[in-house]
Formats: structure tokens, C-alpha cells, sequence
């Protein structure tokens, strides 16, 4: 129904409100522009103070930090009176030092102390010898200044002489002793970034723009950047000089012209605001009184027809002309919806079963029964192609426990509006009914033939248009499923189950994706390699078991063949059960000391853990540092046992001589001036698994890796390993893989 009369209306007094409001705000612009720039002149200052005095406060604090911290402390002091070499450990002290304090203080970037004596520079990370020192140049104006020193100018900062590797820094120098410097130089380095970054955080954005220089006038936001001076297009600019750094802090006003181009208006304004609000009240008074006559029109039409009904007489006598209209229709409507509603409630439940049927493949549809069947339903029938999609809620738990009801009854009619409005705007039938409680099922109807590739590629992005749109306007995300196209009705059960399939990929590339059904998921699901992923996960609990840090590396590439097997959320779940039992049974060959902190610490949270996930990387990302934080309270608590030490350094042996055919326990005991039977017990107690046992599997693991890696033959290999003879190589191989090395050598290239 066109609008004109309202369209007119509007029209109307339109222009007249905008005169109006214009002359209204240029008024009161024009009142309080002075006096805006007044008070933006004031609060700029004592803005450009407040950063002064943060930045010196801050650099202040760096001064009294490094002070106490490295100036006045023992070990810093021990570097600066020794010279010459001195033992690792030493270094290792005065290190220690310098990464507290950079801990300690964030803005620091870099370190180093320079000893007079010998020329010696040490950093936070390494040391060197002044000649080969890519700062020597600094080091030496510095040692020739007289007096204490402060905060130097920005400068080009390079721990070697390669000018590709420089930074630009301010560095704050301390002699030692303090004002002679005899003994050397201790040197603290700040980014010019970082405190860039630090007055970019206190400016004001669209205000008023910051500006920092040092005493020479260079720019701490870049060598190519220069500060304002003066006043420009920018606006004012204010200058301050730091009295503790000699640095120069600009503060200039944006848009600070503005005001002044404005005041020059004249007043007469004030009078011609006056006039447009006059002449404005007498426009709409005209205008109402010629948009009131088609009004009256359709009055006199309804009042014919209000004599003969004695009940709207009586309304309209009692009520003003837009209630009266409105009662007159009011009839009609009601009984005009309430028949459209028992038709529309009808078309709905047919049109809900229908769609069940479809998918569930209870019944056999041809494609001119399907066309037939949605004409009855209010679809449009001509299509020649079907597509099946799945847009399935993300962490729908949650989601289900912080919503109400209705909430969600709300969040899933919106997100399937949109989805329904998405494809609608490119000329695509798309009909969409809730499967479950978390999926919305999508059927489109394609036209055209011979154009499969293109369609499914244009269905692709409308999902991941409103995948996207989801994520921006709504407060959840979902994983949608894109099915093959299909050309027969008794294929779409078969689509559905492809678009599920796809929906199920988000367990191994994670939700809020769109993924696209491929055929050769089949195969890869029937050949999910369950041997090599339990082979895997016991090799990670073995390893955890042992302290070995390898066992992270593995528990990675663990969750990446979990991935790249098309498993399941059930199955994920079964695995990760499996895994977190596989790490206890292995955890009870620990020392009694050990499991129990293992039991107390780490099992109770493990065993606590949710065993269902939404894709394998929430699986990952709270295994890890739970196993991990066990890992550290363990290894401690290792640490502290003198045994553990020993089995620590048998450990490091065998992994040093494990191709030695002379390898044993014996071999060890003289290593190691021990008994045979003290040394295997402790080995056993510490490590958690016999001598023979563990270096059979260090020995099995260099095998397979040769085996992966290299053509040699097994012969071969066995002897590099530290087996004489070939079939105790293979005996052991095969008990311990379960499978022979050829087996295995053939198992891993058809897999590459």
C-alpha cells in the first residue's frame, strides 16, 4: 500500500524542524564556543602537567629502583671488585639479579654492567668483552663525563656492531663508585616505544594529541616523526621542559580553529533565530490545516455508514475522528486474522512433519511428490536441486543454563530469521525447522542443473555470512554443515547425514566454522589408526611418569591425531577417559612419597576434569596445565630427593650410551661406583620401571625413528641401537610395538 498522504505529511515538515534545530544549535554553539576554548586552553595545561609529572614519576621511580636494587647490592658490588675470570655460577648470581629487576620494573627492556678493570660488559642474557660490545661507543663518552649521571638523550641501542639489530633507547647511567665511576658503569635501557606507549594511553583521542622529545628535540614516537610547534592546523600548541629529565612534553588542542572561526559570526543570528522559529509555528499551522482535508474526506464516508449501524454512531460520538476509524476496522480485522490463523496454524504442523520426514527418511519421496507436497504447504515447488544444511548452537550447555527459557526461545527465532533474511536477499529458498533442541535444519532449493560446484560454493558463503552475523549481534556463536547437492527426494536422508557429519568436524578444527561435507571423510573415518593413537597415549604417560619434558610434545601431536581421525564427540570423550587412565596406571609405578603427592595434587583435579568437550582444543587447553602444574610440584618435590638425582644421572647416561652393546647394569654399578642391586633398586624406586625395561624402549623409540627416516636395513639398524644380534632387535621390537620392524617400516610409508 503506497503512503503518499504520509509521505507528504512528512515531507512537510521536514525542512521546517531542520530550520528550526539548525538556528537553535548554531545559537547556543556560538554562546558557548568561547567559552569551550577557554576552559580547553585551562584543562590542556594542566592535562600537559599530569603527564609531566607521571612520566618524571615514573622515571623517578626507575632511578630509586635501580638504586637500591643494583647500585647497593651485594652481588653487584662482588662483579664490580672482582676481575678477571671467574666461575659460571657467579655470573649466573649477578644475571639473577638483573632479571628480578626487570621483572620488577615492566618498562625495562635491557641491562648490562660494565667493569673497568678488564673491559668486561655483562647483560641480563650474556656476556662480552668491550672490544666486540656494539654500545662500547656509550660506555666511553659515559666513563670520560665527570659526576653523576642521569638520563641520556634517545639514542641507537645495538648489542652488536650489525646496525640492522639497533633499537632506539633513553638510557639511565650509574657510576660505581657513585659520582667517580672507577670501578665502571651500570646501565639501564628503556625503549622509546614503551614510554611512547605510556603517553599514548594517557592522551585523550580526538582532544588534544601528546608529543615527546628529549633535549635535542628528537621524537619518541619514531626517528621520521616530528613534533608541532606553534600553533597550525592541528590547533595550540603548549610546550613543558621537565626539570628532573630535561625533556619536552607538546600538548596541542584539534580542531582548536573551530571555535575561533565560529566566534566571528555576528549576533544578528540571535534575531534570525527568532524569526525561523516564528515563521516555522505558522508554516505547520498552514500546512496541518491542508494535510487535515483528505482526513475529513474519509470521515464523511464512514459517518454514512455509521447512521445505519446505531453502535459505531455511538462510538463516534464519544470518541475523536482517528479512534472512530479505528473502531470501524477493528471488526474486519479481528475476523479476517482469525481466519488466516487456523489456516496458517494448519500449514505449520504439516509443514514441521513434513520436514521431520525428510530428513529421517521414514518415507520415500520422488522429486514431483516433493514439489507436489510443498505447494501444499505454502513453499514454493520449483526448484530442480536439493541442498541440506545444519546450523548447530556452539557450548549449547552453558548456553542452556544462563539463558531463561525464553531467552533462548528468542535467541533461536532471531538466529533463524537471520538465516532465513540472508538467503532471501540473494533469491535463494531456503525453508529452516528446528531438528533439536541446539540444531536447525536447512533444506535449499536449488535451480538450475549442471551447476553443482558453483551452487555449493554460493551456499558456503551465505553460511558463513550468517555464521558471522551471528558472532557480531548475537551472544553466542554456532558450527554450521553444508551437505553435497542432491537431484532426488530420496536422497536427502543421505544429505542430512552428510551435513552432520560436517557439523561433527568442529571436534577437530573447533566451533564457529563452516565446514562443507567431502567423500572421502568415509574412508578416513574407517581407518581412524586406533593402535597408533593408544600407542601414542601410552608413550605420553610413560614419559610424563619419567619427568620427561618430551611428554608435552607428544600430548600435542596426541590431540593432533585425535584431530585428523573424524572422531566423534563420544568418541573424544572415550579417548580422553582412556588417556586420563593410562596417566594413573602409570603414575602408580612412582615412589610411595611421589604417588601420594601425585594422588593428592594431581589425580584428584584429573579425575575431577569434565570428560565431555566441544572440540578437542578445550580438551587440550585444560589438560595441559593441569598435567603440567602436576608435572612441577612433582618434580620438586624429586628435586629434593638425593636418589632421584642419581636415577636422574643413570637416565642421562643410557640416553648417552644406549648403542653401546656392553650396556648393563654392571657396566653402570662401575660408572657409578655402586652396588648392582643398590643401583637397580634406586633406578627402579626413582624412575618407576626396570633398568632392562627402560632401555629396551629408549632403544625401540631411536629404532622406529630410524626406521621412519632412513632405508637402512634392520641388520642395521639393530647394531646402531646396541643389539649384536638381529632377532633379539626384532623379538624386543615386536614385544614392545606389536608388530616386527619391517611391519612397521611399511605401516608408516603407507601412511605418509
Amino acid at each position: 500500500m503506497q503512503k503518499k498522504w504520509l509521505y507528504r505529511l512528512i515531507m512537510s515538515y521536514i525542512p521546517i524542524f531542520f530550520a528550526v534545530v539548525f538556528c537553535l544549535m548554531l545559537l547556543f554553539f556560538m554562546t558557548m564556543s568561547d567559552l569551550v576554548r577557554k576552559q580547553s586552553v585551562q584543562a590542556s595545561g594542566v592535562f600537559a602537567s599530569q603527564v609531566m609529572q607521571i612520566v618524571d614519576s615514573t622515571l623517578k621511580n626507575i632511578d630509586t629502583a635501580a638504586s637500591k636494587s643494583l647500585l647497593l647490592n651485594e652481588k653487584i658490588a662482588g662483579y664490580f671488585n672482582s676481575s678477571g675470570p671467574q666461575a659460571t655460577y657467579a655470573y649466573y648470581e649477578v644475571t639473577e639479579v638483573l632479571l628480578d629487576f626487570m621483572t620488577q620494573v615492566g618498562l625495562v627492556d635491557s641491562i648490562y654492567l660494565y667493569r673497568e678493570s678488564d673491559g668486561k660488559v655483562l647483560m641480563q642474557h650474556f656476556s662480552s668483552e668491550l672490544a666486540e660490545f656494539g654500545d662500547r661507543a656509550f660506555i666511553a663518552e659515559a666513563m670520560k663525563t665527570p659526576g653523576s649521571l642521569m638520563w641520556s638523550d634517545i639514542r641507537q641501542f645495538a648489542l652488536f656492531d650489525t646496525p640492522d639489530t639497533s633499537k632506539r633507547v633513553v638510557s639511565l647511567v650509574k657510576k660505581v663508585p657513585y659520582y667517580s665511576g672507577e670501578q665502571g658503569l651500570i646501565v639501564v635501557n628503556i625503549r622509546t616505544d614503551s614510554l611512547h606507549a605510556l603517553i599514548r594511553e594517557m592522551s585523550l583521542d580526538g582532544v588534544s594529541s601528546l608529543c615527546m622529545t628529549d633535549g635535542r628535540g628528537s621524537s619518541f614516537e619514531g626517528s621520521d616523526r616530528t613534533c608541532p610547534s606553534g600553533s597550525g592546523e592541528q590547533g595550540n600548541v603548549m610546550e613543558l621542559q621537565s626539570d628532573y629529565s630535561s625533556w619536552h612534553l607538546r600538548i596541542g588542542m584539534k580542531q582548536a580553529g573551530l571555535f575561533t572561526y565560529v566566534s566571528a559570526f555576528s549576533y544578528v543570528w540571535f534575531a534570525l533565530g527568532f524569526v525561523a522559529i516564528a515563521g516555522g509555528m505558522l508554516a505547520m499551522t498552514y500546512i496541518s490545516h491542508r494535510h487535515y482535508r483528505p482526513l475529513e474526506q474519509v470521515l464523511r464516508r464512514i459517518h454514512a455508514f455509521a447512521d445505519k449501524r446505531s453502535s459505531l454512531a455511538r462510538r463516534e460520538a464519544a470518541e475523536d475522528e482517528f479512534a472512530f476509524i479505528d473502531k470501524s476496522l477493528e471488526s474486519l480485522i479481528e475476523h479476517t486474522n482469525n481466519y488466516d490463523k487456523l489456516q496458517a496454524e494448519g500449514k505449520l504442523y504439516r509443514r514441521v512433519q513434513l520436514f521431520n520426514e525428510l530428513m529421517d527418511g521414514s518415507r520415500a519421496w520422488s522429486m514431483e511428490q516433493l514439489k507436489r507436497e510443498l505447494r501444499q504447504v505454502g513453499l514454493n515447488g520449483d526448484f530442480d536441486g536439493l541442498a541440506v544444511g545444519l546450523v548447530e548452537i556452539d557450548y549449547y550447555a552453558p548456553f542452556a543454563e544462563q539463558y531463561s527459557p525464553s531467552d533462548q526461545s528468542l535467541f533461536k527465532f532471531t538466529l533463524r530469521s537471520a538465516v532465513q533474511e540472508i538467503a532471501e536477499a540473494e533469491n535463494e529458498q531456503l525453508w529452516t525447522e528446528w531438528v533439536a533442541p541446539n540444531r536447525l535444519g536447512l533444506i535449499y532449493r536449488l535451480e538450475g542443473t549442471g551447476k553443482e560446484r558453483q551452487q555449493l560454493l554460493k551456499l558456503k558463503q551465505l553460511a558463513e555470512r550468517a555464521r558471522v552475523w551471528v558472532g557480531q549481534y548475537l551472544k553466542f556463536t554456532v558450527t554450521i554443515g553444508m551437505s553435497e547437492p542432491v537431484k532426488r527426494g530420496e536422497e536427502l536422508p543421505a544429505a542430512f547425514h552428510q551435513a552432520a557429519a560436517a557439523v561433527e568436524r568442529k571436534i577437530s578444527f573447533g566451533p564457529n566454522q563452516v565446514y562443507v561435507y567431502e567423500a572421502h571423510w568415509a574412508q578416513t573415518a574407517s581407518n581412524r589408526g586406533h593402535d597408533v593413537l593408544l600407542q601414542e597415549m601410552r608413550e605420553t604417560a610413560q614419559l610424563y611418569r619419567l619427568g620427561n619434558p618430551d611428554w608435552e610434545l607428544l600430548l600435542e601431536q596426541t590431540c593432533r591425531t585425535m584431530a585428523a581421525g573424524l572422531y566423534t564427540r563420544e568418541d573424544l570423550t572415550g579417548l580422553i577417559r582412556i588417556f586420563k587412565s593410562e596417566i594413573n596406571r602409570e603414575m602408580q609405578e612412582l615412589p610411595q612419597e611421589s604417588l601420594g603427592q601425585w594422588q593428592a595434587s594431581g589425580w584428584s583435579r584429573l579425575s575431577g576434569m569434565p570428560e565431555e568437550f566441544e572440540w578437542i582444543g578445550d580438551a587440550r587447553e585444560l589438560l595441559h596445565p593441569l598435567l603440567q602444574d602436576a608435572q612441577q610440584q612433582l618434580q620438586s618435590l624429586r628435586m629434593n630427593r638425593q636418589q632421584y638425582m642419581l636415577a636422574s644421572e643413570v637416565r642421562n647416561y643410557i640416553a648417552g650410551h644406549y648403542a653401546d652393546q656392553e650396556l648393563s647394569l654392571s657396566h653402570l654399578s662401575e660408572a657409578f661406583d655402586m652396588n648392582t642391586k643398590t643401583l637397580s633398586r634406586i633406578f627402579k624406586e626413582e624412575i618407576g620401571e626396570k633398568f632392562v625395561d627402560y632401555l629396551a624402549r629408549v632403544r625401540i623409540e631411536k629404532a622406529k625413528q630410524l626406521l621412519e627416516e632412513t632405508n637402512e636395513p634392520v641388520q642395521s639398524i639393530a647394531e646402531k641401537i646396541g643389539y649384536l644380534y638381529p632377532m633379539s632387535f626384532i623379538r624386543v621390537f615386536k614385544k614392545l610395538v606389536g608388530m616386527t620392524p619391517g611391519d612397521y617400516r611399511k605401516e608408516m610409508e603407507h601412511r605418509k
